[in-house]
């Protein structure tokens, strides 16, 4: 590998999922470099949602192995994913409504490095502070996504966009070296999918977080992912640039339906 060549920081090799005689995921292989920004797309029931279960730790894969940063993480429980630097989010938003929105993005955070039981009881000085970071950090984060003024709002009273932003800042404020977004632009109106183009690229440039975006908005994914992979019947079906994928004639037969919609993929 070339000395300036970013390093492979997540891998995959021969990852499955079977459902008792149902196949989900099957021989699926990734190879996310550093600060790479890929794009995941395929029909519903490809498999999308599967992969990403399994790279996070939700499910333990069939067969396959799972490598972080050069170490085996195959089967390894979310928590301890996540603690390396893996965050991710959902298909369907997991906030806690009554809560206050800078309260949902602390509590991802003391997830990862909150204190334990009896300091938090008694309230030591540096449960304090450890408290005081979590909250800057917290606050960072909302103010990254843009959500900043809206912090003492509570979580139910946002629109349903704005509450995927508090999903978005919950993950990066454990400052992952990965964040996998599931379907982050579901639900948002065509200037709401713009600003979030725009956080993400922010994320992949600025703070050079490594991104693996499913998404079925393809004006989103063609406009902001370097390299894609489109998923079929739980299989890779095909790997390229944005340019490549328009064209591949496998692809568009399988997922954007005809050269048009690819055309109009590439013309948003």
């Amino acid at each position: 590998m070339n000395a300036s060549e970013p390093r492979t920081i997540l891998e995959a090799r021969g990852l499955g999922r079977r459902f008792g005689g149902v196949v989900a995921l099957e021989d699926y292989a990734l190879t996310l470099r550093e600060g790479e920004l890929l794009g995941l797309i395929g029909p519903n029931g490809a498999g999308k949602t599967t992969a990403f279960n399994l790279l996070s730790g939700v499910l333990r894969p069939s067969t396959g192995r799972i490598r972080f940063a050069g170490r085996d993480v195959t089967g390894w429980p979310t928590h301890r994913i996540a603690r390396l630097g893996i965050a991710r989010t959902f298909q369907n938003v997991r906030l806690f409504g009554d809560l206050s929105v800078l309260d949902n993005v602390m509590a991802g955070l003391h997830a990862r490095w909150g204190a334990g039981l009896v300091a938090t009881a008694l309230a030591t000085p540096g449960q304090r502070r450890r408290e005081g970071e979590i909250a800057r950090r917290a606050q960072a984060a909302l103010d990254f996504v843009g959500l900043g003024a809206l912090a003492g709002r509570r979580a139910s009273d946002l629109a349903y966009g704005q509450q995927r932003l508090v999903e978005i800042a919950r993950a990066i404020a454990t400052e992952p070296v990965v964040l996998l977004l599931d379907e982050p632009a579901a639900g948002m109106n065509p200037s709401e999918t713009d600003a979030l183009a725009d956080l993400l690229r922010r994320l992949h440039g600025d703070l050079g977080v490594a991104l693996v975006v499913v998404e079925h908005d393809m004006r989103l994914v063609m406009g902001v992912c370097g390299r894609i992979q489109v998923l079929e019947g739980g299989r890779l079906l095909a790997e390229g640039r944005p340019e490549e994928i328009q064209r591949n004639p496998a692809v568009i037969a399988a997922y954007l339906g005809s050269r048009r919609g690819a055309e109009h993929a590439h013309a948003g």
